[in-house]
Parts: C-alpha cells; sequence; structure tokens
C-alpha cells in the first residue's frame, strides 16, 4: 500500500481542543494612536479589529501549557504519548520548548519536539501527528500550536504591528476502533527562495548574538509584506483547487474551510478565487489577528465551541507563510 493509501485510509478523532490568549487585547483605537494612523487605515490594511499582546510574564511556554490543559479537560485519559509544538518562537532559542510544555503538564518523560514551519506549523503538525498515529508510533498527540510574535516586532512598524497577534491553541488526536474522521487529501511544499519575506535578521547562525552591534533592525521583524500577499493568494488557490481535485470532489462538497489567518484580505482573495461560499470559511482574526502557528487552531476551536461540525463534514484546512512553507489536509469530520 502507498503511503498516501495508508494515511486516508486511516481513522482518527480530535479529543480535545483548547485555546489561551494574553491578557491584554490591543484595539485598533489604541494602536492607531501610537502608530499615528487613522482606525479606518487598519481596518482597510488588514480586517482586524483587535489583536492580544503578552506582557512580559506571558511566554510562548506559558499560553501553551494554558491552551494544553483546556484541551485535555475534553477526556483527560489517558496521558497522551506524544508531544509536537508547533512555534517559531521558542521559549528560548537553541531549546525546544515541547518538553518544557510536557513537564508543566506533569505528564511523564513521552517524545515532546517542536515544529517551526511558521504560519503552517499547525497544518503540517497535524498532519505530522496522523502520520505518527498511522504507523502506530503514537495513540495520543498533543499537538499545541503557540507564538508571541509581538515580542519581535519594531514598535514604530505600522505594517506589521496591525497585523501580528499572539495566542496558542491545542489539539488532542487519539485514535482507536470507534474512530470516525479522515484525511481525504493532503499537500505539503516549500519555497526558500523567499525565506527572508519574513524573518529577523539577528539572533541566529547567520547574524549570532555575539556579533549583533545592538541596533533596533536586527531583533525585529523584517517583512516584504506585497510579495507575502502575491505568495499566499497565488499558492493558497493553487492549494485549495488541489485539494478538492485530489480528493475527487466537487467544489461545492467541502463545508468549511479554516485557513491560516493572516490577513482579511487574503482571506477574501481565496474566498473568491475558490468558487466556495463565504458562509462556508470560518474566520475569526479579526478578534485575534494574525497568531501564526496558532491561527488555525484557534480557528478550529472557534468553530467547535460554535458546534458547527458535523460528522460526515467535509473540512479544508489550509496553512502557509514564512520560510516560504505550504500545507494543508481536507478531512472527513
Amino acid at each position: 500500500m502507498q503511503i498516501s493509501e495508508a494515511l486516508t485510509n486511516f481513522r482518527f478523532r480530535i479529543a480535545g481542543c483548547g485555546a489561551a490568549l494574553p491578557s491584554v487585547a490591543l484595539t485598533n483605537e489604541t494602536l492607531a494612536g501610537e502608530l499615528g494612523v487613522e482606525e479606518g487605515w487598519i481596518m482597510a490594511r488588514c480586517g482586524i479589529e483587535q489583536r492580544f499582546q503578552s506582557n512580559l510574564e506571558e511566554t510562548t511556554l506559558s499560553l501553551a501549557v494554558a491552551a494544553s490543559r483546556k484541551a485535555l479537560e475534553f477526556d483527560p485519559s489517558p496521558d497522551p504519548d506524544l508531544l509536537l509544538c508547533a512555534t517559531f518562537t521558542p521559549q528560548y532559542m537553541l531549546c525546544p520548548t515541547a518538553p518544557a510544555i510536557a513537564r508543566e503538564l506533569g505528564l511523564p518523560p513521552i517524545g515532546a519536539f517542536d515544529i517551526n514551519a511558521a504560519c503552517s506549523g499547525a497544518a503540517i503538525g497535524f498532519l505530522t501527528s496522523i502520520n505518527f498515529l498511522a504507523t502506530g508510533f503514537a495513540r495520543r498527540v498533543l499537538l499545541v500550536c503557540s507564538d508571541t510574535p509581538t515580542k519581535y516586532l519594531k514598535q514604530t512598524d505600522r505594517n506589521t504591528r496591525i497585523l501580528m497577534g499572539d495566542g496558542a491553541a491545542a489539539i488532542v488526536l487519539e485514535t482507536n476502533d470507534k474512530c470516525q474522521s479522515h484525511i481525504l487529501s493532503w499537500l505539503w511544499g516549500s519555497d526558500g527562495s523567499g525565506n527572508m519575506m519574513f524573518h529577523v535578521p539577528g539572533g541566529g547562525s547567520a547574524l549570532p548574538p555575539a556579533s549583533l552591534n545592538g541596533t533596533d533592525g536586527e531583533m525585529t521583524v523584517s517583512m516584504d509584506g506585497r510579495s507575502l500577499f502575491r505568495f499566499a493568494v497565488e499558492k493558497g488557490s493553487e492549494a485549495i483547487a488541489s485539494l478538492i481535485e485530489k480528493a475527487k470532489l466537487q467544489v461545492g462538497d467541502v463545508d468549511w474551510v479554516i485557513v491560516h489567518q493572516a490577513n482579511q484580505r487574503i482571506i477574501q482573495a481565496l474566498i473568491d478565487r475558490s468558487g466556495i461560499g463565504q458562509d462556508r470559511w470560518i474566520s475569526n482574526i479579526g478578534g485575534v489577528g494574525n497568531t501564526v502557528a496558532a491561527s488555525i487552531p484557534l480557528a478550529l476551536a472557534h468553530g467547535m465551541e460554535q458546534g458547527v461540525f458535523q460528522q460526515g463534514h467535509k473540512v479544508l484546512v489550509l496553512g502557509f507563510g514564512a520560510g516560504l512553507t505550504w500545507a494543508g489536509f481536507l478531512m472527513q469530520w
């Protein structure tokens, strides 16, 4: 049996989902005053009304732990035997955050590691989790997606500050004889030629801490917004069409769509190009902003809270972002 067939024939279930946001909501009114722009300008550029900004005590780790505890409360037994953390803002450089999450949760010394695929982290983490379950390496996986990008923004950069927000969300995935959900199609890819479209110049091996001269631009985000917008719309619309075709479905067969909550203008462009009705798209970007790896599971948690997913529904999930990376899948609930 080919790998793709083994994956699509595998049955699993989402056994829990939880979300955590920082305590402070940064509204457009406050942000417009700080940046010297109009509130209407912010809405026109990104469709975001507020985003959450973590304080010094709120970190990628603390948000991840809070979201994980909520997800595990749905069905606390048994313990997960694998923990994956999707993040590109780890608690510490050169050290994975996942083991620290497991320790804070009081879990035994299970397998735990990070996935850095930026805004595609949740989709890649989901597919990675399913593969571990399908091959028998794990029976229950805790996938937690947590990012705190506001800690890396230049305070005067209006193009990044209006977009980015901090947050975390966690999903518990498991397999047993009663599971019904399965993957209908999937894809992932990368294009390293765009790896500098969204990045922090300093702090990595290209410009290590010991060589920094202390300028603000070295340790804050550099973003090529126009190129990222074009990539997201073109690659995103191509990927949506491909997922539907690979699943041997029609556009009208898709019940729900969750894409990376990058920018409302990007989401609207994907709606227009895909032909999938706007009422089928789950979006919460207006209230939380672009939370990087956390954006897809935050939207998923929002949909689960609303009770929109019913058995048999076809749900399309797609992430795309820095790196450049993209990943997606179409699943039957």
